[in-house]
Order: C-alpha cells, then structure tokens, then sequence
C-alpha cells in the first residue's frame, strides 16, 4: 500500500490518519486478511525527514504503531526518487546517507518488532547505483548494515525493466548480502497513464525463483 493519492504515504508522512481515514484503511487490511493476502503498509519519509532527530522518529513511530493497531502486521519503508543528501544536522551525527537510512530503518523494524518488512534503496536499480552495483558505498553499507530479516526491493538493471536475467541479480544478491525482492515496474501505469498492461509477464524467466526473495 504506497498509493500517490495518499498524501500521507508520502508528503504528509508525519499527519496522523483521521478517524474516517483509519477506518478506510482498516476495512481494507482486514479485506485483505480475509483474502489471505499480507497487506503491507509502506511510508516515504525520505523528502524532508531528519534521520538523525528522535522527535521525527518518534512521529514516524506514532504513525506506523497507528497502522498496526488497525490490524496490520507487515510494513515497508521507501527512499526511492529523493535527493541523496543529508541536512547538515545529520551529517554530523551519520557517516553516510545509507549509515542515516539504516539506522531509522532498523530502529523501526526493532519498534514494530521485528515484523514482515520491505526496505527500498534509493540506488534501487543498476542504472542508479554509484558507480557502480559492486562499487556502490550506499549499497554495501546497507547490505552490511540492515537487519538480515529485511528485504530490500530491486527493480533490475533500469527502473523499468524489459529482461531481467538470473546473472544479472548475482551483483545485487552478493552485496545486499541477501537474496533481494524485485521490484517490478515494467506494468506500472504512473509513467504511461493511457497504457492498460495486458500482456503476458514476459522477460522474467521461472530461473529467478532461487535467485528472489520475491517478486
């Protein structure tokens, strides 16, 4: 659950939900129980948040603990398509941009305890990762970084993928130092809103399945 039309998901992270809007979401998770389906809520703090400040961690906190006292039970927290660039404030207190995400991250995850969770990079494909997918500081720090329980999502070697391969996940498997989950926006809509994706899922081989937490 990361929908654009929720200004809470991402811009308004840290506005509680309204009693009406609890009860929206509530409905739609206990739906989705009911449907045998792990609803995940996912949140997008990353345009203004300021990892290094309890108070903005204990309001992402509030938030979240919110969801799950409406009955949800696996969540996700998402850097993509932000500026990798930390507030001065953080910059004295973290190493690095991802030593900043991990930290948040993991503190979460611990806080929630230690539920089905979902992490998105902000080097979240081989075209974003700096210089490259071995050589990348960010993503060696958070596959060393993040809790091992995680999985870190993947959109393959663009953001939009046409063939993903098996060879092409070894890179990103050995440095997130765990099998990562792939992120699949070749049918999104957000980029082609007049495109309806009815094709077969194509350029996916069955071969991936060892290579995947997930799709």
């Amino acid at each position: 659950y990361a929908p654009k039309d929720d200004c809470k998901h991402r811009a308004y992270w840290r506005e509680p939900y309204t009693v009406d809007e609890a009860e929206h979401l509530g409905s739609l998770i206990n739906l989705a129980a009911d449907c045998n389906i792990d609803f995940y809520y996912a949140i997008s703090p990353g345009l203004d948040i300021t990892y290094s400040s309890p108070k903005e961690v204990s309001c992402l906190k509030r938030k979240l603990d919110q969801v799950a006292q409406l009955g949800c039970k696996a969540f996700a927290l998402l850097f993509d398509d932000i500026e990798p660039e930390m507030s001065k404030q953080d910059k004295e207190v973290f190493q690095s941009f991802a030593h900043a995400q991990v930290s948040v991250t993991n503190d979460i995850f611990q806080h929630l305890g230690q539920p089905k969770f979902l992490f998105c990079p902000t080097q979240y494909c081989t075209a974003r990762a700096v210089p490259t997918v071995r050589n990348s500081e960010y993503l060696t720090t958070i596959g060393s970084k993040l809790a091992p329980e995680i999985n870190i999502m993947w959109t393959g070697d663009k953001v939009i993928t046409k063939e993903i391969t098996s060879e092409s996940l070894n890179d990103i498997n050995d440095v997130l130092k765990r099998k990562c989950v792939i992120w699949d926006n070749e049918h999104a809509n957000d980029y082609d809103q007049k495109r309806v994706y009815l094709g077969p899922y194509s350029g996916r081989s069955p071969e991936l399945k060892s290579k995947l937490r997930g799709v």
